[in-house]
């Protein structure tokens, strides 16, 4: 009987856990996206740099 009470609390329990991952996931993969973003913008102000010095 004990097993039928704690059953709830256990679904509930393990769904509060799959948002608070599903939310960590997500932010992880933005701040993944930002950071090569901002490479490349990083890379593309390199070579316009470049190529404004041999001119």
């Amino acid at each position: 009987m004990g097993l039928f009470t704690l059953l709830p609390f256990l679904f509930i329990v393990v769904f509060y856990l799959a948002i608070l991952f599903v939310i960590l996931y997500l932010i992880y993969t933005w701040v993944n996206k930002f950071i090569a973003l901002k490479q490349e913008h990083n890379d593309l102000l390199r070579e316009i740099i470049k190529k404004m010095d041999h001119n």
